[in-house]
């Protein structure tokens, strides 16, 4: 259905982010604040409606076509939006967390003199995610990719005069860039094979095995960069440096979900990709055991919400990788809401203690900041997958989705046909994800106990406080969020508002035929509930309130050597900076070295001009105005014209 309202969603953030970057500085403080959330708010507002619209009548959706951005030979591209169940949900999911973070801004920034800055940096991304999940072809959604990758490098580095926040924005953009790269010759390769870059067009057009393997797989190369997976995720606990609420919005709810977006909106091609489906599931779960391990160890209240974020990332990959597309987004819907809460919780926590961010320094923070241990509990249990909160039944859903597939049974670890089967893979990655569920257990109640319970173990000058209305009303509004988000993902498929439901026919289907059943559900069920509460008892025994830090330290004497190696992230920002830093600063000064300043400069450039300057030096000795050598020389002239001409012949 063709409307003329759609552009308004994206135009105001970017009109609000105008506002704030050009006038900012000179209007009053209450206009900034005043701008930026109610250009939000319209956006919610406007995509609510459009979304219970749509939601009224299966199948609907909504599109406009704003202009004609350029053609170019057979290149056709629009900027052409569209709304459908999936990108509506993301739209609401955007617009309405992006709004109680800009809320809760208002009290975390209100101090900074940079805070106009801040708030046209937010409303523009904001702006750029909402172009991302609204745009109807790959040419408008990279534009939103690569604008929400510039917001990121702008807000992890907002405080650019601190040297070490400063390099990790660097390092986020360049890492993006890497993946981005990838997306970019996806596209490419896209449109040579289908002539199409909207996504109507290219799901009308099948594709050769080899070129939908390329394509999905070069595609999956950005998502990795955007998504934090291996081996690009090492930004990620880096951006942390940014404020909190940055962490919050870009780098838990919406930006580093892109990537899940992504291939769920491409599913279409993905099943065509089955190798790279499984690739997908394979890197995800790698990613969520890799980033649980090392959160276990980390003492940053927001490096331990980074590193579940990462991991959490990993168990949405699992979902889409597996073909179950519904779980993977269901999932990506639950998580904004509790990690959001979580790491609003954190910057409530470092807001009432003066910027403190050290776990082992807190603890006891329950009796001085009530409504904020109370939202982390609720968000931590929707996070640990405790009945009957939100994050149980969609991360479960992935595990069970995972377990039972059966879109790895034609696969094989060979070219040969009859080679060995990857059928394997579905349950092996069951059982990693499950271990890795017990695991983010363990180290989410180990941050939750280490913060709020025990004896307070901060500087004694520092006096915890409650954060003020401002922040206090978003964390409730998530922890509640957190709770009746359940309704999302319950497991009843005729349900309404089940999620599943809901995107039915939206997703296109694996290939591999009806999914296998390994475990009945309710027994799935179960060893969910069973891990998520040894988790808990692990954490319990070490760090309850009677323990609490010591926890910390009979880890330690138990495992030295790995307590070691956890805290330091496993040395992969070392081994990064001696395979690939180094090695690319030696390429740069080899190059710079040698072939810039010795052969292109030395020899191709200066080199030729030497050549001629010294030709022209030794010409100027015969041309120095003294007649009589011009004579001797003219003589000597005539006498070789002479000798070749008369006495030669």
């Amino acid at each position: 259905m063709e409307v003329g309202w759609l552009y308004l969603i994206p135009l105001l953030p970017l009109l609000g982010a105008a506002f704030n970057g050009l006038a900012g500085r000179w209007v009053p403080k209450s206009w900034v604040y005043t701008v930026a959330l109610v250009v939000v708010l319209l956006s919610f507002l406007i995509g609510f409606a459009g979304f219970v619209q749509m939601s009224g009548e299966e199948g609907t959706q909504f599109h406009e076509t704003v202009y004609t951005w350029f053609a170019v030979g057979s290149l056709h591209v629009d900027l052409a939006l569209s709304l459908d169940r999936l990108s509506g949900a993301l739209v609401l999911v955007i617009t309405g967390v992006g709004f109680l973070i800009h809320l809760y801004s208002v009290g975390y920034i209100d101090e900074d003199p940079g805070y106009w800055r801040y708030f046209a940096y937010l409303n523009l991304f904001v702006a750029a995610m909402l172009l991302l999940v609204l745009g109807d072809n790959l040419v408008a959604m990279f534009v939103g990719w690569e604008g929400v990758g510039l917001c990121s490098y702008l807000l992890i580095g907002f405080w650019f005069d601190d040297d070490a926040k400063a390099y990790a924005g660097r390092k986020a953009f360049i890492v993006n860039r890497i993946g981005d790269f990838g997306f970019l010759i996806g596209i490419f390769i896209l449109f040579n094979a289908t002539g199409h870059v909207d996504f109507a067009g290219m799901r009308a057009s099948p594709l050769p095995y080899a070129v939908a393997m390329w394509a999905a797989g070069l595609l999956f190369l950005g998502a990795t960069g955007k998504s934090a997976q291996l081996p690009l995720y090492i930004w990620l606990p880096d951006a942390m440096a940014g404020p909190t609420p940055v962490s919050a919005l870009i780098h838990a709810a919406t930006m580093v979900t892109a990537g899940v977006y992504m291939i769920a909106r491409l599913s279409f091609l993905y099943v065509q990709a089955p190798g790279i489906l499984a690739l997908v599931a394979l890197i995800g779960c790698l990613t969520a055991f890799w980033g649980a391990i090392i959160g276990t160890a980390q003492n940053d209240i927001k490096k331990v919400l980074a590193y579940s974020t990462v991991s959490q990332l990993g168990y949405m990959f699992i979902g889409v990788g597996v073909g179950a597309f519904f779980a993977g987004t269901a999932h990506l819907i639950t998580h904004a809401f509790f990690k959001a809460c979580l790491f609003l919780g954190s910057g409530a926590v470092i807001h009432g203690l003066h910027g403190e961010q050290d776990i082992a320094k807190m603890g006891g923070l329950k009796k001085y900041m009530p409504h904020t241990a109370i939202t982390f509990a609720i968000a931590t249990v929707a996070i640990t997958g405790v009945l009957p909160i939100s994050g149980f039944f969609s991360k479960d859903e992935i595990l069970a989705q995972a377990l039972n597939t059966s879109a790895f049974k034609f696969l094989t670890l060979t070219p040969d046909p009859t080679g060995p089967r990857l059928g394997f893979l579905g349950p092996l990655i069951y059982v990693l994800g499950t271990v890795t569920a017990g695991i983010t257990s363990f180290y989410m109640w180990r941050c939750y106990l280490l913060t709020f319970h025990g004896n307070y173990r901060g500087p004694e000058d520092v006096h915890p406080h409650e954060s003020p209305a401002v922040m206090t009303l978003p964390l409730w509004v998530l922890a509640i969020l957190s709770v009746v988000g359940v309704v999302l993902v319950l497991p009843i498929h005729d349900f309404p508002w089940s999620w599943e439901h809901f995107t039915d026919g939206l997703f296109a289907h694996a290939r591999g035929g009806a999914p296998g059943e390994y475990l009945p559900p309710l027994v799935t069920y179960g060893i969910a509930v069973v891990v998520a509460w040894v988790g808990f008892a692990g954490a319990w025994t070490l760090y309850k309130p009677a323990r609490n830090i010591a926890g910390d330290v009979a880890f330690e004497r138990a495992t030295p050597r790995l307590r070691r190696a956890l805290v330091n992230k496993l040395y992969v920002d070392e081994i990064y900076d001696v395979v690939v830093v180094r090695t690319v600063w030696r390429g740069a000064r080899l190059l710079w070295r040698v072939v810039d300043a010795a052969i292109i400069d030395g020899l191709l450039v200066n080199g030729s001009a030497q050549l001629v300057a010294a030709i022209g030096a030794l010409g100027r000795r015969f041309q120095n105005g003294n007649v009589q050598r011009y004579a001797a020389v003219t003589a000597l002239g005539v006498a070789a014209l002479v000798y070749l001409l008369l006495v030669r012949t």
